[in-house]
């Protein structure tokens, strides 16, 4: 492999390591400077009351009709 080619891809792989690591790095920096720990929160579970969508009759048949 040419030497061009190797610095290359190690630069571009330096690049996306930085790209991907940047936003939780910048996550870990606004919680150490605001104080905020939001997994120590206990949020209230909230449940939704959902209705049944079934369409076949009431009579026990399986039928549509």
């Amino acid at each position: 492999m040419e030497q061009a080619t190797r610095q290359r891809i190690t630069k571009n792989v330096i690049l996306s390591l930085f790209i991907y690591i940047l936003p939780i790095a910048a996550m870990f920096i606004t919680f150490t400077i605001t104080g905020q720990r939001p997994w120590l929160k206990k949020q209230p579970v909230k449940t939704q009351q959902t209705k049944s969508v079934n369409t076949k009759n009431n009579d026990g048949n399986g039928s549509n009709d």
